[in-house]
């Protein structure tokens, strides 16, 4: 398996406010989840199929393809995991909620690649396409964050 990464600082926050920021961000995330095409451009639909205790199974489109993914958010880890159930070459998606020293905030999103393809040409393409596409998805979902960040009305 093959993992990449991006990461993007979504804010700063003073050490009074930092409880409060994280807590918008952390809202924001799992709206994201469950309300994707809000902050993907690329996803038009999407909708939950079933809830459970530890999170949810849910169903996106992206394109033409359509993913099945059981979402488990785990708060105190800021972390969102979206295990892929019906796609041969992604394993899961994870969406961090980072906090350093200073108080900045970043996002890091993670694709884990099941390694399924065996060209290698085939294979550095698809990790291009990954790359440009997931980057590009990072920008967008960080543009929203901040834009809720800067607007006081809860997302």
């Amino acid at each position: 398996m093959l993992t990449l990464s991006w990461t993007r600082v979504i804010a700063r926050a003073a050490d009074a406010e930092r409880a409060r920021v994280r807590a918008r961000l952390w809202r924001a995330l799992l709206r994201k989840a469950e309300r994707p095409q809000e902050y993907v451009p690329a996803i038009s639909e999407a909708r939950i199929v079933e809830r459970y205790a530890d999170g949810f199974l849910r169903e996106v489109r992206r394109g033409e393809r359509v993913f099945l993914q059981r979402v488990t958010p785990d708060e105190a880890q800021g972390l969102i995991t979206f295990r892929h159930l019906n796609t041969p070459d992604i394993a899961a998606i994870r969406n961090e909620l980072r906090e350093d020293p200073p108080g900045r905030f970043a996002l890091t999103v993670s694709l884990t690649l099941t390694g399924a393809r065996t060209d290698p040409a085939v294979a550095e393409r698809e990790l291009r396409a990954w790359d440009s596409d997931f980057a590009r998805t990072v920008e967008a979902v960080t543009a929203v964050l901040r834009a809720g960040l800067a607007d006081d009305t809860p997302r």
